[in-house]
């Protein structure tokens, strides 16, 4: 064997003998397993179906919160009216409560029909309710308490009165045609806190005032302070302890409250139809539908109704 042959044969056994590190280590890895990349973040949770934007009670506005003197005076006598009617009169009331479920369909669904009167209570200033079940004669047949944790539509007139003036804020924001009636579309906000719901002096919203009968003919409103308060309190319930993925708290319910005066009578306007509301907060800006109850009033019947109201010159039956 020549010299350059020799050479060539030691050099292949000595590669032959020493092991690849290379080939080692990938055998190694494979043996090993080789991590698994980090997999991308779950997409967000998407909000059932049925979820809407929450929507503020009280829209953006630069004019004061202040009223005209003119328009404080008559609304403020206004009321006083009002409470002359309060207990004179009876109707009838339909309740209707609807419940949704996670679809924003309603599968149960409860309607009542009432005879309605309001007793007045002295220590807050306002109404209450006494409701009579009737019979298919439209005879009393009993009382029924079917209270909502809710203020009474009527009590809603007494907003401008002079009891309840110290606890607001007003501001007019512009008169404009409500259909074929003219209106003054004020801006209110009590100061008291929302606590049960039951004292209109708890809640923010707008009302549109008839701007020759200084009567309201439609009021929206909302707890005070709702506005802050859903997106904070739903960060709260979002952070709090959960057991096997359920929340030990409860998360945030939103209200919202729509009356209307459609009828017309001794140059007053009473309600017609009250509706609240109740919705669940599903993100920090988004609600679903809980329930809404729903009351109309009709066949109104005035008894003993007399007033000396300047305004008025004198009513009677």
């Amino acid at each position: 064997m020549s010299p350059g042959k020799l050479a060539g044969f030691v050099l292949g056994v000595f590669l032959l003998a020493v092991p690849d590190n290379r080939l080692s280590a990938q055998v190694e890895d494979r043996q090993q397993g080789t991590p698994d990349e980090i997999p991308p973040p779950l997409p967000p949770k998407k909000p059932p179906k049925a979820a809407d934007e929450y929507r503020p009670g009280l829209p953006e506005s630069d004019a004061p919160w202040t009223l005209p003197a003119e328009i404080l005076e008559s609304v403020r006598a206004r009321a006083a009216v009002y409470q002359d009617y309060a207990r004179r009169f009876l109707c009838d009331e339909r309740a209707r409560l609807a419940e949704y479920d996670s679809s924003g369909d309603v599968p149960k669904e409860k309607e009542r029909e009432y005879g309605y009167l309001l007793f007045w209570d002295p220590a807050n200033h306002t109404v209450r309710e006494r409701r009579q079940v009737l019979g298919k004669d439209r005879q009393v047949k009993g009382e029924a308490d079917d209270s909502e944790p809710f203020p009474p539509a009527y009590a809603w007139v007494f907003l401008f009165s002079e009891f309840h003036q110290p606890y607001f804020q007003f501001r007019l924001v512009g008169t404009h045609f409500e259909g074929y009636d003219l209106v003054h579309e004020i801006q209110f906000r009590g100061s008291l806190p929302f606590t049960d719901g039951k004292d209109i002096r708890q809640w923010e919203g707008t009302v549109l005032l008839d701007a020759f009968r200084f009567t309201p003919v439609e009021i929206r409103a909302q707890p005070s302070g709702q506005d802050e308060k859903i997106e904070a309190l739903y960060r709260t319930w979002a952070q709090s302890f959960s057991i096997l993925g359920f929340r030990t708290r409860q998360p945030p319910l939103a209200y919202e409250a729509q009356i209307q005066f459609r009828y017309r009578r001794d140059e007053l306007s009473f309600p017609t139809e009250l509706r609240y509301d109740t919705r669940r907060a599903v993100s920090p800006k988004q609600v679903v539908a809980v329930r809404a109850s729903t009351r109309t009033y009709t066949h109104y019947q005035f008894t003993n109704v007399e007033t000396t109201d300047p305004a008025l010159g004198e009513v009677k039956p």
